[in-house]
């Protein structure tokens, strides 16, 4: 074997132990999971975040006494500011009512559909819920 081809197994070797040992964020952790009935749910648009352009602008003056203007601005800023990218988001916000009489409310995609009076489950990790049926 030369040592081309014994370095591709190596660096081949090294990539399927990576892949095979990657887990999904998921996995391996805590969730709590509680229960409860919606009493509501509405449809709510969440709006991109406002353009906050980076970059620098600045004037030199050459030796020959011309002015001139240079500046570099951030290529994904110049496409935020012309609106390319950036669309409102439509999610649902279901309204939950837990076994002990407190209401909790979950912002999540239209991914499941949830109607009024459906027991339903929360999982929760940390600050991040999602509702299921």
């Amino acid at each position: 074997m030369t040592k081309i081809q014994q370095l591709f197994f190596c660096l081949l070797a090294a990539t399927l132990t990576a892949a095979c040992s990657s887990t999904d964020n998921r996995t391996n952790k805590l969730q709590e999971v509680q229960s409860g009935v919606v009493i509501g749910v509405k449809k709510v648009v969440i709006k991109p975040e406002p353009v906050r352009p980076r970059g620098n602008i600045g004037v030199s003056v050459g030796s020959g006494g011309h002015a001139g203007v240079y500046g570099a601005v951030d290529i994904l800023s110049i496409g935020s500011l012309l609106g390319i990218g950036k669309k409102d988001k439509v999610m649902q916000e279901i309204i939950i009512k837990r076994p002990n009489g407190e209401l909790v409310a979950v912002t999540q995609p239209y991914t499941t559909i949830f109607k009024k009076g459906e027991r339903v489950k929360i999982i929760q990790r940390g600050n991040q819920a999602r509702v299921t049926h």
